[in-house]
């Protein structure tokens, strides 16, 4: 499913966003992959990898949105977000509750906000769900069930005229 949700997506992409699907990097490897996951102690679900294989993000120079105000992010630029909020974890002046190790910040919108895969789903949910992380806001909330839900969601507002960009 997820082979085939990404593939309508980057026809859609190349046919109506030719200059920001040219702005899109190269897919990583499996053992970029490997290490991303070595290095953080977690396992991707096979849809995250297939999206990163498929391309690495946006080019760190576009600042055009992917989906609503949310951009595409780099692996290189994921793993130095997560490691810098996950270090924040148990700071005196943070609720203990802002972060959570098992989220992966995959779509930023430049402000400190992400939309985040939930490895671990520790709130309770189901692991894998992406988590709407918005820094200064108390509140948490699951925006979709997984990966392919939102890229089913997205190829869906391509399709039908109501994909949001701001």
């Amino acid at each position: 499913m997820t082979a085939a949700l990404i593939d309508t997506m980057s026809q859609w992409l190349a046919a109506n966003r030719p200059e920001y699907f040219r702005r899109l990097q190269p897919g990583v490897s499996d053992a970029t992959l490997d290490a991303f996951e070595a290095r953080f102690g977690l396992r991707l679900p096979s849809s995250f990898r297939e999206l990163y294989r498929w391309r690495n993000g946006q080019e760190p120079t576009c600042s055009a949105s992917f989906q609503g105000n949310r951009m595409f992010c780099p692996l290189d630029e994921v793993a130095e977000t997560k490691a810098m909020l996950d270090g924040m974890i148990g700071f005196d002046f943070e609720d203990p509750r802002w972060w959570r190790e098992g989220w992966i910040p995959f779509l930023a919108n430049g402000g400190g906000d992400y939309l985040c895969l939930d490895v671990a789903a520790e709130d309770g949910g189901t692991p894998g769900q992406l988590v709407a992380f918005w820094h200064d806001l108390d509140k948490r909330w699951v925006e979709y069930g997984s990966i392919d839900d939102w890229l089913f969601k997205l190829v869906e507002s391509m399709n039908d005229g109501t994909l949001k960009l701001l």
